[in-house]
C-alpha cells in the first residue's frame, strides 16, 4: 500500500507534528509512505529518514502523476501549518484525519484574518444557508462571539469530498456534517456520490511515557525546585480560555485554606491576550501558582512525572482529543476533566468529571477528595494508566490506521468523478435595434404580442444580455414563458436544450407551437409544459439545468414564491444561475406615485376577463431589491448581480431631490429589478420571516 501522507513534522510548532513523528515509524512497518511537508526546516530535519520518505509539497503532483499513490492521508488541524493540507485535500480527495471536528478557525484564518470578508460570507452561506450569511454579516459589523465558531464547525465542505475520515472520539464523530442521504451529498460541488466512511481511532499514547516508570518523582521535582512534601496540581499547555483556568484557580484558592502546602503549576506559556497573570495577582496566588513558560519535550515529561494531579478542562471544545491528557493518564496521574464533549467518552472509573453548570464547586470537592484520600488518588491514577496503555497503545492505533486505509481504498469512488457543476461561459451580446427587429419577426400578424415586445423591449434585451451564451451542451429553463425569449436564445445562445413552462387551468399537460420568422426563415419548435410554480414539483431531474429564467413572474404569485425557488435549487446544477426580473416597488417612480396619492404598483389592476377562471395577470405582490435578495439567499442562491433600471418610466427630478434631502439611498431606485443568483448551497430557509407570517 503506497500512501501520500500530509502532515507538518517537527520542528514545526504543531501538536499534530509531534503526534505523527511518533506514529509514522509504526505505520511505515505496514505501508510505503511519503510524507509531504510545507516548510524547508521540516524537510531538513527529517530528510535522513530511512523508514519513510519526506518531500516538499511541491513534489506531490509530479510524483502522483508518474506513479499514482493508492491513497492520500491528510492530517487536518486549525493552525496555519495545516492550511496547505486543507487546500490539497479539496484538490485530491483522500482519507482525512480530523484532529478537531471544528474547522471554523482555519476558515477564519483563510478569509477574515486576511480581510477577505466576501469569501468568509460565501463559505458560511454555502455551509449554513442564509443563517450562516447573516452571522457573517454580523461579524463584519463587529457583532460576534468566539463561541459561534464552535457551534458551526464548517467541516461539511471537506468531508463531502473525502472517501474516509478518522476522528479520535465519539463526540467528534457525532459533529461531522455528513449528509444522511445520497441526494444531499450530491448537492455540494465535487461531492462524492456516497458519504465518507467514518472510523474512530483513539489518540495514541506516546511511547516516551513508558520511560517515566523508571524516573524518580523527587528527582524531577528537584530539577524545578518544587518542594517534595507539596501536593502539586497542574494544567498543561498554552493558556487558553477553553481550559477554564480562572474557575480552576478559584477552586484551588479555596483548597489552600485546608491544604496550605498545595501548589498549582501551569506548564506552558501564558496567553498574550487572555493572560492569567492578572488573575493570580487579584487572587493573591503568585506564591502558590507557577507559570513555567514554554517547555521542551524533556521538560514536559519531567513536569508530568513531578506533579500529583492533572486538570484538563475543555469548554467550548473543537472536539480535539488531548495528547497531554492521554500522556497524563498513561503516566498514572489522576486527572480531572470536563463532563462534556470528547471527555464524556471516558469511563467514569478512570477520571473525575466536572459538569458545566457547577464547575467551581465540583472542582473544589474533587480537589479535597484527592488531597485527603491518597489511596483513592493512587487507585484512580492506576486505573487510568491500565486503560490508556491498553486502548491507546500506539501499535494498536497504527494497525487501525492501516486497516481503515485499506477499507477506504477498496470502497472509494473518487476515480473519474464527474462533478455536476456549471461551466461559466460569456454573456450573450447583441445589437439593440437588430435584436428587437428579429424578435418582432417571429410574431408578425400577432399585434398583441408585438405590442408586448415593444412595450417590454428594454427589459427583454437587458435580460437577454444577462444570460450566459452556453457551450452547446448546456440546458436552460424558462418559467411561465411568453415565448419571446426562446427564439432569441436559439439565435444568440448555444444551448442543447431550452425548456419552457406556462400555466393554464384545463387542457393537456403540454402545448406545442412553431414560431417562424418569415424574413430570415428561422424556425423554432416549442413544447410548453404546464406547471404551477407555487404548488407543483417541477417535472425535471435533480441538477438538470444550467440556467433558469424567472422573468416578470414572481410578482404574479399569490401564495408561495419560495416553493418555486426551492424547486429551482433542486433542478439547477451546482453553480447554476437563476435570473429574476420584476418591478421594483421601492423605485423612485413608485414613491412619486404614492406622494401623488396613487398606487405604487406598476400593474395592480384586476382582470375582468379572467375572473371566472381564477387566473389573473395582475401583480399580487411587487418587491423591493432587498426582498429579492432575501428570496435568493433563502433559496440557496448567492446574489451575483442585483441592479435596477428605469424600464418603463423615469421619475421627475423633484422626487430625486426629495429623496436626496431625506438622505435616503438613491441607488436601486429604477422601476425594474434585475437579479442574478448562483446556486452555492443546499441549505434553504423555507419561510423567511420578512416574507411569510
Amino acid at each position: 500500500m503506497r500512501l501520500a501522507y500530509f502532515t507538518p513534522l517537527p520542528p514545526g510548532k504543531s501538536g499534530i507534528a509531534d503526534y505523527n513523528a511518533e506514529l509514522l515509524p509504526y505505520l511505515a512497518r505496514g505501508a510505503d509512505i511519503t510524507v509531504f511537508v510545507e516548510h524547508e526546516r521540516e524537510l531538513r530535519a527529517n530528510r535522513e529518514r530511512t523508514d519513510y520518505l519526506v518531500r516538499d509539497i511541491t513534489h506531490f503532483e509530479g510524483m502522483h502523476a508518474e506513479q499514482p499513490f493508492d491513497l492520500c492521508i491528510y492530517h487536518q488541524g486549525n493552525n496555519p501549518y495545516h492550511e496547505y493540507i486543507y487546500d490539497q485535500a479539496l484538490k485530491t480527495p483522500g482519507l482525512v484525519v480530523l484532529h478537531e471536528h471544528c474547522l471554523h478557525h482555519l476558515l477564519t484564518l483563510k478569509t477574515l484574518d486576511r480581510e477577505d470578508e466576501k469569501s468568509y460570507r460565501a463559505e458560511m452561506f454555502q455551509a449554513y444557508g442564509r443563517n450562516g450569511a447573516r452571522l457573517a454579516d454580523a461579524r463584519e459589523r463587529g457583532i460576534s462571539s468566539d463561541y459561534q465558531q464552535f457551534v458551526m464547525p464548517m467541516n461539511y465542505h471537506l468531508l463531502a469530498r473525502s472517501p474516509g475520515v478518522i476522528v479520535h472520539n465519539q463526540y467528534a464523530a457525532d459533529n461531522l456534517e455528513i449528509p444522511e442521504t445520497l441526494p444531499l451529498a450530491k448537492r455540494l460541488p465535487g461531492a462524492l456520490p456516497t458519504p465518507p466512511l467514518v472510523q474512530i481511532i483513539p489518540h495514541h499514547l506516546s511511547p516516551k511515557v513508558y520511560e517515566l516508570d523508571d524516573w524518580d518523582k523527587n528527582d524531577c521535582r528537584a530539577i524545578f525546585r518544587l518542594p517534595t512534601e507539596s501536593l502539586i496540581f497542574s494544567a498543561f499547555g498554552f493558556v487558553t480560555e477553553a481550559k477554564r483556568l480562572p474557575i480552576v484557580l478559584k477552586a484551588f484558592k479555596r483548597l489552600l485554606k485546608l491544604v496550605p502546602n498545595a501548589i498549582f503549576v501551569i506548564v506552558g506559556e501564558d496567553h498574550w491576550q487572555w493572560s492569567i497573570a492578572p488573575l493570580l495577582a487579584e487572587l493573591e496566588l503568585e506564591s502558590t501558582v507557577r507559570i513555567t513558560g514554554y517547555t521542551n519535550e524533556r521538560e514536559f515529561f519531567q513536569y508530568l512525572k513531578a506533579v500529583d494531579v492533572v486538570v484538563n478542562l475543555r469548554y467550548p471544545t473543537a472536539g480535539e482529543s488531548s495528547g497531554t491528557l492521554i500522556r497524563a493518564m498513561g503516566a498514572g496521574k489522576p486527572v480531572i476533566v470536563s463532563d462534556f464533549g470528547q471527555h464524556a467518552d471516558l469511563p467514569d472509573e478512570i477520571c473525575l468529571k466536572v459538569p458545566l453548570d457547577d464547575e467551581e464547586e465540583v472542582l473544589y470537592q474533587h480537589f479535597r477528595r484527592l488531597a485527603y484520600q491518597p489511596v483513592f488518588r493512587e487507585h484512580l491514577g492506576q486505573r487510568a494508566k491500565n486503560y490508556v496503555r491498553r486502548e491507546c497503545e500506539i501499535s494498536r492505533c497504527a494497525a487501525g490506521y492501516l486497516s481503515f486505509a485499506e477499507r477506504v481504498i477498496e470502497a472509494r469512488t473518487i476515480k473519474n468523478l464527474a462533478v455536476n457543476q456549471v461551466k461559466a461561459t460569456p454573456k450573450i451580446t447583441c445589437n439593440f435595434d437588430a435584436t428587437l427587429h428579429y424578435a418582432l419577426g417571429f410574431f408578425s400578424g400577432d399585434e398583441e404580442s408585438q405590442e408586448y415586445i415593444r412595450h417590454h423591449r428594454h427589459r427583454l434585451l437587458d435580460t437577454l444580455q444577462l444570460i450566459p451564451r452556453g457551450d452547446g451542451s448546456q440546458r436552460l429553463l424558462e418559467l411561465s414563458s411568453y415565448l419571446m425569449m426562446p427564439p432569441l436564445l436559439q439565435h444568440y445562445g448555444q444551448y442543447a436544450e431550452i425548456e419552457v413552462t406556462g400555466y393554464w387551468q384545463d387542457g393537456p399537460d403540454k402545448k406545442y407551437r412553431t414560431l417562424r420568422n418569415p424574413e430570415t426563415n428561422d424556425e423554432i419548435n416549442i413544447s410548453m409544459q404546464r406547471l404551477n410554480v407555487e404548488r407543483d414539483e417541477f417535472p425535471y431531474p435533480d441538477e438538470y439545468f444550467d440556467v433558469a429564467l424567472c422573468c416578470e413572474l414572481i410578482e404574479h404569485l399569490s401564495e408561495d414564491p419560495m416553493h418555486m425557488m426551492i424547486e429551482l435549487n433542486r433542478v439547477l446544477k451546482w453553480g447554476g444561475l437563476v435570473i429574476v426580473t420584476t418591478p421594483n416597488i421601492s423605485s423612485a417612480i413608485s414613491i412619486q406615485e404614492i406622494l401623488k396619492g396613487r398606487s405604487p404598483y406598476i400593474y395592480g389592476n384586476y382582470n375582468r376577463e379572467n375572473i371566472n377562471y381564477g387566473l389573473s395577470d395582475r401583480h399580487n405582490r411587487e418587491y423591493t431589491p432587498q426582498d429579492i435578495r432575501i428570496i435568493f439567499e433563502a433559496g440557496g442562491f448567492e446574489v451575483v448581480e442585483l441592479f435596477t433600471k428605469d424600464t418603463w418610466n423615469a421619475p421627475g427630478p423633484e422626487i430625486l431631490k426629495i429623496l436626496e434631502n431625506l438622505k435616503a439611498p438613491l441607488n436601486l431606485r429604477g422601476d425594474n429589478i434585475f437579479a442574478v443568483g448562483r446556486k452555492i448551497t443546499a441549505h434553504v430557509e423555507r419561510y423567511p420571516r420578512k416574507l411569510y407570517d
